[in-house]
C-alpha cells in the first residue's frame, strides 16, 4: 500500500509570476504548517523564501509520522528551488521513507528543463523543452486570476516528473491579517490528472504564501484527503 502524502509538499512552493510583486525589495518569509489527514495531525512543514517574487531562493522541510493500528508510516523530505526572472531554474528534492530514498533534480538550461529522478537504485532522466509548458507547480499562476476566471495550462509536475494539463479556477478573494499586515487572499481550485484541491494564497511583503490547502492526490493505491494550514509566519521586512 503506497501512501502518497509526500506529494502534498507542493503546497509549500511559494512562488508566482512577477505580476504579484508589490515591490522589488528583498524579503524573507518563513512559514510553519501542520498537516492533517486520516482524522489526525500527522506532520509539520517549515518553509522559507528569501528574495523577491521574480528572483528568490526557497527551502521546505517536511516531517510526517502516521501511527494507526492499520497503518504506520514516517517520512522526511527537504526541497530547495531557485526562481530567476519569475521562472524555476533549479530544483532539488529528497524524500526518505524507512531507509528508501527518492531524489528529484531539475535544471533549466539552453531552452530545456532537464530532470533526473533516482528512486532507490533506479534512475531516470527526462528533458522537457521550455516551449512545451507554461510553468511548473513551483510557480502559482492562480494569484493572477481575475474574478470568475478559469485558466487551463500545461505545467511540469515536479513530483511525478511529467507534463500535465492543469486547470485553475478563481473561487473568491478574502482579506486576512498576517504578521500585522492586512493581506489579500486568493481562493482558487486546481485540478490535473495527479491531484486536485483548493488553496488559499496570500501575498505577504510581495511574496505569496499558502495559508491553507485542502485536497486529494490521485496517484498510488491509498490516497486519503489532506488539509494543510499555516500556524505561524515570520517576515523580515
Amino acid at each position: 500500500m503506497r501512501l502518497t502524502l509526500y506529494t502534498l509538499l507542493v503546497v509549500c512552493s511559494l512562488f508566482c509570476v512577477a505580476a504579484t510583486a508589490t515591490s522589488g525589495e528583498n524579503h524573507a518569509v518563513a512559514v510553519k504548517y501542520v498537516i492533517r489527514s486520516l482524522g489526525s495531525d500527522i506532520g509539520t512543514v517549515s518553509a522559507k523564501t528569501i528574495g523577491t517574487a521574480r528572483d528568490n531562493e526557497f527551502r521546505a522541510d517536511v516531517n510526517v509520522n502516521v501511527r494507526f493500528l492499520f497503518l504506520k508510516f514516517s517520512l522526511t523530505s527537504s526541497e530547495t528551488a531557485s526562481i530567476r526572472g519569475g521562472k524555476l531554474v533549479r530544483y532539488h528534492k529528497t524524500i526518505d521513507n524507512k531507509g528508501r530514498r527518492r531524489e528529484i533534480r531539475g535544471e533549466s538550461s539552453g531552452g530545456i528543463f532537464s530532470m533526473l529522478v533516482r528512486d532507490g537504485t533506479r534512475s531516470e532522466q527526462k528533458k522537457f523543452p521550455v516551449t512545451g509548458y507554461v510553468t511548473t507547480n513551483m510557480e502559482y499562476p492562480e494569484v493572477t486570476l481575475t474574478p470568475g476566471e478559469v485558466r487551463r495550462m500545461r505545467i511540469v509536475d515536479l513530483e511525478n516528473a511529467e507534463i500535465v494539463d492543469r486547470e485553475y479556477r478563481h473561487v473568491s478573494e478574502e482579506q486576512t491579517e498576517i504578521n500585522g499586515q492586512n493581506c489579500r487572499v486568493i481562493v482558487s481550485d486546481f485540478a490535473d490528472k495527479n491531484s486536485a484541491g483548493r488553496r488559499w494564497t496570500a501575498i505577504v511583503s510581495g511574496l505569496p504564501i499558502v495559508v491553507r490547502q485542502e485536497g486529494k492526490e490521485k496517484t498510488g493505491l491509498f490516497n486519503p484527503a489532506y488539509a494543510v494550514r499555516q500556524t505561524g509566519v515570520a517576515v523580515d521586512r
